[in-house]
């Protein structure tokens, strides 16, 4: 905003062209209504967000309004950022019109355009079109191509191709006769049912439709892989892998098929699906035509090193203790199937690192791919027999794993995985964990429990996203690496910042000085189910590193210790909403909202083409027009014509004041401004308060060297890369909001700042340049300047002498308090630069200036 702001400023006045107040407000206004429909949208958002929780209920029509909603105001947005910058950013309306055509069709059911598709790679899924690939598959697409995930390549026989080889073939009556004529046949055995489904298959053709489908995407799998790998074949029906019906084991597999073979397999996989076992696990639902439509995968079989399972919880024990793996060497068939004398670990579900139980089976066989086809049983080297399938740092990385999609899928979990020859982790199944129900937990006795635990933070800050975590708490900066930071722990940090997402797949909670609960951190957060409180003020002094501590982000407490009994209570939980299709069409559209991709602002890449959500557009908006502001050039001919006040204090300011609206008195209408209290611009005057606090303001004479001298003399214009400072001092202000330009001698400071009720809108930008004397000086008082804003919360970058700092999103009382600060600083630092001589005197004046 603050870039469009300056542009325009300098449109209107570069040729001293006389305009008019009333222009200015109009700017002004506008970006007013850019804060104001920044907030609306993200507040939007975060209502969608609250409704995957599971605790509301919503219809389709719900979603078209609130979609349409958003997209209406992110149009407002980017029509007012292109009035005040003169339409440099037409290009966001035509990112709005692709995102806006992309909601449309998927909330209005257009994945017509895959009816008669019959055929999807793994790349081409993704979760709101599980109806027609299977549970099993929707949930691979999930891992594969949203949390990135490694899953075998390969594609998809959809249910538009199933429902196509059952009316070629006209299955469905010959199937109800050989059910009906076997029910009544009194001495009909299972086997000689399932023969006779057997036989009605083997007589079964593929449609052309469907068999071209397949050739053509096994010849560009196999190209993919040059010829060099194993084919799997696998069920995936609609309503398999629920919490309901899990059909584990039920329909056919085919693991390492030859390529002519995947034909036949495919029917095989389809004629399972109406075997004995099925009508006897699902009753006669089976025989329904809409029930369990046949999707079936066709997948790159991965020569694993090691395979298994591994349950998010342990189910025969305490629910939110630990995490249990099962594994084996080579393929891991054996141990899905109970047959093969596993490994067994039980590792920590608090800390990924800790193993609690070791059981190491002796292994005597392992299961691999025949040469020709199929799979054999071969014996284990003697000295792997009694060796562990895994190693630690395997166990660690598969429970960092399994924790992670037991959070994003907000449930416990059953997932199938591999180690490949080269050591890397393959997911291969993921599926609700059926969980024997335990007595519920008493409310009573629970509340009798808690309220014996220490509270370390009681209803401090905000609830970004609810849940219930436990772990050790790990101080997190907001450049800090992500992958350093320890998978399981509690992050807990300053500032709310974009930064800081990658740690979200890490963690267990977070916790954050600063924030706001709709900002980006936060919509990750609500995305990947980590329960986040924002705002606490002082978490990051309260919370030391190393502290086990637990999160309830439902009554927004934090107790000190780990207390089993409420991460109980909270695995007990049913998220019965998941499966829906209104919440998963949800999730779908908040992937083309709620996401940040373009998280710097200083990046190349921060431009309107490559905007691809609407928050990213949204943050776009708001980026450019704040900066607009900071960066108006303030030179006193660009204002001509335009009424300005003089403000005439105690200390030797100089200062012309441009009022936009409610920033100054209205008794009076004389030109100059004699007192404080007729400044009603709450920044400006929280400013004017600090520079004109007792003993801020020296007016002793400085004391110059002959360095100095010639410095000062040298140094003719001052530039930050920015913008050159010239001209008189000028502040442009309103009730809320204040740009101050200021040029003490060779000391140059711009202040742009917005104060409202509304936190998200707050921030305050501060830049300082110059100095008389000569360069190390000048770089020791922008030290001392970074380390007195770090200490009052801003971020602050320093470049020789120039000193930026930001800091946002506080409460009003907080950033009027700074604001007081700054003006102190303005005061204090002026002349300091002569008197810097060594790093003593950055420590000097830190303290002088708190005390």
């Amino acid at each position: 905003m603050v870039v469009i702001m300056s542009k325009l400023f300098s449109k209107i006045f570069h040729k001293e062209k006389a305009v008019h107040i009333n222009e200015l407000k109009v700017i002004f206004e506008k970006f007013k209504q850019i804060l104001a429909g920044n907030n609306i949208v993200l507040e939007l958002i975060s209502q969608l967000e609250d409704k995957l929780s599971g605790e509301y209920i919503f219809d389709i029509n719900y979603l078209k309004q609130i979609v349409n909603q958003i997209s209406d105001e992110i149009y407002k947005v980017i029509h007012n950022l292109n009035y005040i910058s003169n339409n440099n950013y037409t290009e966001l309306l035509t990112r709005h019109a692709e995102i806006q055509t992309e909601l449309e069709n998927i909330i209005s059911a257009k994945s017509k355009y895959l009816e008669n598709v019959y055929s999807l790679t793994y790349d081409d899924l993704n979760s709101n079109i599980f109806e027609i690939v299977g549970n099993k598959n929707a949930n691979l697409s999930e891992i594969r191509n949203y949390l990135e995930l490694s899953t075998p390549d390969g594609f998809i026989l959809t249910s538009f191709a199933y429902r196509h080889f059952m009316e070629h073939n006209g299955l469905w009556p010959e199937i109800n006769k050989i059910y009906s004529d076997w029910k009544n046949d009194k001495n009909g055995s299972a086997k000689q049912y399932d023969e006779a489904i057997e036989t009605l298959f083997s007589k079964a053709e593929l449609p052309d439709k469907i068999e071209k489908a397949i050739s053509d995407n096994l010849n560009s799998f196999y190209k993919q892989h040059k010829k060099k790998c194993n084919i799997a074949v696998r069920s995936s029906a609609y309503g398999e892998d629920t919490e309901m019906l899990s059909f584990a084991g039920q329909f056919k597999s085919f693991l390492n098929c030859p390529l002519n073979d995947v034909f036949s397999a495919y029917i095989e996989v389809i004629a399972s699906r109406f075997k004995h076992n099925i009508i006897t696990y699902s009753e006669e639902q089976s025989l329904d035509e809409t029930i369990l439509q046949m999707a079936v995968g066709i997948q790159q079989l991965i020569p694993s090193n090691t395979a298994g399972v591994i349950y998010t919880v342990d189910p025969m024990g305490n629910f939110g203790d630990c995490m249990m793996i099962s594994a084996v060497f080579g393929l891991g068939a054996p141990v899905v199937s109970g047959t093969a004398n596993a490994d067994y670990f039980k590792v920590s579900r608090f800390d990924p690192s800790q193993i609690g139980e070791r059981k190491i089976g002796e292994k005597t066989t392992k299961m691999v791919c025949n040469n020709s086809q199929g799979v054999k049983t071969v014996p284990i080297e003697s000295n792997l027999s009694t060796k562990p399938c895994l190693l630690d740092k395997q166990i660690k990385e598969l429970a960092e794993t399994a924790l992670l999609l037991d959070r994003y899928f907000k449930r416990p979990l059953d997932i199938e995985w591999c180690f490949d020859e080269n050591g890397k982790l393959y997911i291969l199944q993921c599926r609700p964990l059926m969980l024997p129900r335990k007595t519920e937990v008493n409310i009573k006795n629970l509340n009798e429990i808690l309220a014996q635990k220490k509270v370390l933070m009681y209803k401090k800050g905000q609830v970004a996203q609810r849940g219930i975590a436990a772990g050790k708490v790990y101080h997190v900066k907001e450049d800090d690496d992500p992958l350093s930071f320890p998978a399981g722990c509690i992050a807990v940090t300053k500032h709310s910042s974009p930064h800081l997402s990658g740690i979200i797949r890490r963690a267990r909670a977070i916790i954050t000085d600063v924030g706001s609960s709709t900002g980006h951190m936060a919509t990750v957060a609500r995305e990947f189910g980590v329960p986040m409180i924002v705002n606490s003020e002082n978490g990051t002094q309260i919370l030391s590193d190393g502290d086990e501590i637990t999160v309830d982000a439902e009554e927004n407490i934090i107790y000190d210790g780990l207390i089993k009994e409420l991460l109980e209570y909270e695995t007990e939980g049913e998220d019965v909403f998941r499966d829906l299709k209104e919440y998963k069409l949800l999730r779908y559209l908040l992937r083309k909202i709620s996401p940040l991709i373009m998280i710097d602002p200083k990046s190349t890449s921060f431009s309107a083409k490559n905007c691809q959500t609407y928050h990213d557009i949204l943050r776009f908006c708001h980026e450019k027009a704040v900066q607009e502001l900071i960066d108006m050039n303030m030179s006193s001919s660009r204002f001509k014509g335009v009424k300005a006040e003089t403000l005439d204090l105690s200390i030797p300011l100089g200062l012309f004041i441009i009022d936009l609206g409610g920033g100054l008195s209205n008794e009076s209408n004389a030109k100059i401004i004699k007192s404080i209290e007729k400044i009603h611009s709450f920044p400006m005057k929280a400013i004017l308060n600090g520079l004109t606090s007792p003993g801020v303001w020296s007016t002793q004479p400085v004391k110059f060297e002959f360095s100095d001298l010639m410095s000062s003399m040298t140094r003719y214009s001052i530039r930050d890369g920015m913008g050159e400072y010239t001209g008189q001092n000028l502040a442009v202000i309103s009730e809320n909001y204040m740009n101050l330009s200021l040029r003490l001698g060779y000391h140059f400071n711009v202040i742009d700042t917005y104060v409202s009720d509304n936190i998200s809108d707050n921030y305050v930008y501060f830049r300082f340049v110059g100095g008389v004397t000569e360069t190390e000086r000048r770089h020791l008082r922008a030290i001392l300047l970074r380390e007195i804003l770090e200490k009052l919360n801003f971020k602050v970058t320093v470049t020789g002498d120039l000193v930026v700092a930001s800091l946002k999103k506080l409460d009003a009382e907080s950033i009027l308090g700074i604001l007081t600060d700054i003006g102190r600083l303005i005061g204090f630092s002026r002349q300091l630069d002569t008197q810097m001589q060594s790093r003593d005197s950055v420590k000097q004046y830190l303290n002088k200036f708190f005390n």
